[in-house]
């Protein structure tokens, strides 16, 4: 598959994904004193994303209180 056919399938690869299961990508900078490689092993940490789902959904129950207030 040329490089061109490889960009367009991997992009209608994601439009399917996001379509069935939403979700959003976020730049996180790395902080000062973390190594690159322990920061950078938290994307694919399982216990990581579950922690950030939690506070998303934290998150979005207090915006929609403070909006019915």
């Amino acid at each position: 598959m040329s490089e061109k056919a490889s960009k367009k399938y991997a992009e209608i690869q994601s439009k399917i994904e996001r379509s069935i299961n939403p979700y959003i990508t976020v730049k996180i900078p790395m902080p000062r004193g973390v190594e690159k490689d322990e920061f950078l092993k938290l994307e694919e940490d399982e216990k990581f994303i579950e922690f950030l789902k939690n506070e998303v959904l934290k998150w979005i129950k207090e915006r929609q209180v403070k909006k019915e207030n």
